[in-house]
């Protein structure tokens, strides 16, 4: 396990995530699986804000999950409730790397920190395509 935290400060945009009481597994906390579709919501309210109004996204062209990894640092337990964070670590020609950190609420450091590393795709074509400068622009990545 990492001992590093990302801290939610850090973070501008979360989601907020209740968990519910089919989460837990039999050991009493969360299910691992549970925090990736945790960031599957936050990832999606995140691309919903950020590409709002943006044609391309609509047009076949967007993000495409490539690969995703999770490190625990400490167990949840129902009843909690959570956000889920959002962050670009990193930008290549076509992938995209977003921190994906989440946190009991009210609390600075990261239960368990997830990256998801995303390709820029055209769904038409089925090949990957360079991130859209205007997306690089508005990040500043």
């Amino acid at each position: 396990m990492s001992r590093e935290r990302s801290l939610r400060s850090n973070f501008d945009f979360a989601k907020s995530v209740e968990v519910r009481w089919g989460d837990m597994d039999t050991l009493g906390h969360v299910n691992n699986a549970k925090y990736l579709t945790y960031t599957e919501s936050a990832r999606i309210a995140f691309f919903d804000e950020v590409f709002a109004g943006d044609e391309s996204f609509m047009n076949g062209q967007g993000p495409i999950l490539a690969g995703i990894s999770c490190n625990y640092h400490q167990q949840v337990h129902y009843p909690a409730m959570l956000e889920a964070a959002v962050g670009f670590k990193r930008m290549g020609t076509s992938s995209l790397v977003l921190a994906c950190p989440i946190f009991l609420r009210g609390q600075d450091e990261a239960v368990a920190d997830v990256e998801t590393t995303l390709v820029w795709f055209d769904y038409r074509a089925q090949k990957p395509m360079p991130v859209p400068q205007r997306l690089r622009d508005r990040f500043g990545v």
